[in-house]
């Protein structure tokens, strides 16, 4: 799994050519699809679309480059005086992508594995920052929950949000509540004898026939996408100063589509 990540990060992060990286893309959403299923990714595909929208606005809005003219603000309006060009909006749609492509490609970690499997690969030198990392990424959906329990609790009481300062009946109960879950941890895992000797396993990690062939098929992406640029294959994009059609090549695209090979492991496993 981490050599598909990976591939997917180097093919995404390697090129400039939007059409690799939105295949790249869509290998690493059928893959996690078929491991995980849509449901369970439908919030984490809303935040990419977030996120990757502000990307391509945010180059929008502050790169005034490109020969396509869509409509210009004064100049007297500081940051977003001037021309907004049709090649500054693809340029960031592109950036868009690769966010989208990366963040979908380092997702399995934490959705088709769990904490203890992510804190078991890691090297015997890194366990105890492996575990203090698995913990402290709890806390986020930890004081999420919180954060409704006690809001629901204060309603059922008659609190209603009348300002900034009604928000303190809710803060203060999650953030006492979240640091007693703190000690709480640390409390167990005080008593677990974390920190006191070697890491021991319940059943030693192993690769399977199907793991050593997403990882075969990972490094002949990198391999062939590698070559492909060297030979001029996989060919460069630039949106600047004119806006051109991307030029796609069958072998490059092909690196691409070796990507999708988990499907088969990841849905057999479901």
């Amino acid at each position: 799994m981490a050599a598909w990540s990976a591939a997917c990060l180097f093919i995404a992060l390697f090129t400039t050519n939007p059409a690799y990286k939105a295949s790249v893309l869509a290998a690493a959403l059928i893959a996690l699809v078929a491991g995980a299923g849509l449901r369970r990714i439908r919030k984490l595909l809303y935040a990419i679309a977030i996120v990757a929208a502000f990307a391509s606005l945010l180059n929008f809005v502050s790169a005034h480059l490109g020969d396509t003219v869509l409509f210009s603000l004064p100049a007297s309006i500081p940051g977003l005086g001037g021309p907004f060009t049709l090649e500054a909006l693809v340029f960031g749609l592109t950036g868009g992508l690769t966010i989208g492509a990366a963040i979908l490609a380092a997702a399995p970690f934490s959705v088709l594995l769990s904490a203890h499997d992510v804190v078991d690969a890691l090297p015997r030198v890194l366990s105890r920052s492996g575990a203090a990392i698995a913990a402290s990424l709890n806390l986020v959906p930890a004081v999420g929950a919180t954060f409704v329990q006690v809001s629901e609790a204060q309603r059922m009481r008659g609190w209603r949000p009348r300002g900034p300062r009604s928000w303190a009946e809710v803060v203060v109960p999650v953030v006492l509540t979240s640091v007693e879950s703190s000690i709480q941890l640390a409390e167990s895992m005080e008593a677990r004898g974390f920190g006191s000797g070697p890491r021991t396993y319940v059943k030693p990690a192993s690769m399977q026939r199907a793991d050593w062939l997403v990882t075969a098929t990972a490094a002949a992406a990198v391999a062939l996408f590698g070559i492909s640029t060297a030979a001029g294959w996989a060919a460069p994009w630039y949106a600047y100063p004119t806006l051109t059609l991307p030029q796609v090549d069958v072998r490059p695209l092909i690196a691409c589509l070796l990507l999708c090979a988990p499907v088969l492991v990841w849905r057999a496993r479901r």
